[in-house]
Order: C-alpha cells, then structure tokens, then sequence
C-alpha cells in the first residue's frame, strides 16, 4: 500500500485527463452510485448496526439484527466496494490500464475474487486454530472496515481523477493517513476479539501471518505474473 503511494506521488498528473473525459468511465461511475443509493435506501439501519458493532469496545458484541440483508442489496454494496478499490487502483496507475479493455474487467474480478477467498481464509483459520466464533466475529468487523474503505476511496477516486490541479503529493498524504487509520483500526479489533492474555499473542501472531501476510504477498506475485502476461 505504501509503495503504490510512493509510486502515485512521482506519477504525472496528465494521465487522468483522458479517463475525466470519458463517456464510458462517466457512465459507470453513474451505475455504481445508483447501485450504492438503492443499497444503503434498502438496509441503512443495517449497515448502520455493523457500523456501530464495530465501534464498539467490547469486541465480542454481536447484536446484530435478525432481519438479514438481502441478496441484491449486499451484491450491490459490494460492486460498489469493489470499484472503490479499482477506481482507486486506475486512477493511481492510469496508464497501465484502459477501461475500454479487458485489464479493466479482470482487475474488478481480482478484486472480488481475492476478497472472497480471504473471507474463506479467514473462516478456515478459525477452524483449525480452534477459534471459530472470534473468527467470525473478527471476520464481520474485518469486511465492514473493508467495505467503509472501499466506500471512501470513491470520492477521494472521483477527486484524483477529476481536479487533476490538486498535487498528487496531496492525495499521497490523504491515502497514507486511511492506510494508517485501517491499520490501527483491525490490530485494535483484532486484540480486543482474540486477546486473553500473554499466550494468546502467539495465535494472533500466527493468525496475522496466515491470514494478512501470506495472503498479500500470493496476491502481488500473481498480480506480476498477470502484469507480465498483458
């Protein structure tokens, strides 16, 4: 995360000219704030609910309501997430992809598809590290943070790809300060739903390795070998 701030901060701003003029980009920014409206209009209390679970200190708290989201609605939310985090990916990199091209749709794709698995993942290492209900706990907190940063990279999005006059290093120290507050927000949830005392420190730390280290690190091999392929 770091190092593509880095990167975006050296970029020259005229790469965003061409995808702030398009017709095609404009019209599915236009379908993924429908998709956010008719998703947030049909389950805003929720949404709200898993907000306020997760703000809440007591970490184990799991009062969430019966009445569960619907299918649409949560396909919705996430397409609206998951082009949170491409739209930020593009307007970081715009001159590596085209939206008129297939690298677009597969980035959507990797993006949804590398999410699930981590969902998975994160299931599966509650399982066998005898965990389960933490896991899930953690696992809900963990996608609600997704989903709030997925929903926040837009406007900050639509901002790089649309006032191109304001400095990139601007944008750079924005992205850094949510990187950092992402960060601190899932080691602080992930201490209050595991801790239990000094022995429980190395399952926290074998449950970061598998589940956040060694995940990012498969993904950014094959997001090079993929690179290299297109």
């Amino acid at each position: 995360m770091f190092l593509l701030f880095t990167l975006y901060s050296l970029l020259p701003i005229q790469r965003i000219d061409s995808l702030a003029s398009s017709s095609w980009f404009g019209c599915l920014v236009l379908i993924v704030l429908i998709a956010l409206a008719l998703s947030v209009s049909a389950h805003r209390k929720q949404y709200a609910l898993y907000v306020h679970n997760l703000i809440n200190k007591q970490g184990r708290v799991m009062n969430y309501d019966t009445e569960s989201t619907s299918a649409w609605a949560n396909i919705f939310l996430w397409f609206v997430v998951v082009s949170g985090f491409g739209f930020a990916i593009v307007s970081l990199f715009y001159t590596q992809f085209s939206i008129l091209n297939s690298q677009f749709i597969i980035l959507y794709f990797a993006i949804a598809i590398y999410l699930g698995l981590k969902w998975l993942l994160m299931r599966f290492i509650g399982y066998v590290f005898g965990v389960r209900e933490q896991a899930m706990s953690f696992s809900i907190d963990y996608f609600v943070i997704i989903a709030l940063l997925g929903l926040t990279l837009l406007p900050i999005s639509f901002g790089i790809i649309y006032m191109p006059g304001i400095p990139n290093l601007v944008w750079s120290i924005l992205l850094l300060c949510i990187g950092f507050i992402v960060l601190i927000t899932l080691f602080i949830k992930l201490l209050q739903i595991f801790y239990t005392g000094i022995s429980s420190l190395l399952y926290i730390f074998l449950y970061l390795c598998t589940s956040e280290i060694l995940p990012l690190l498969v993904a950014a091999k094959v997001a090079s070998i993929v690179v290299n392929m297109v």
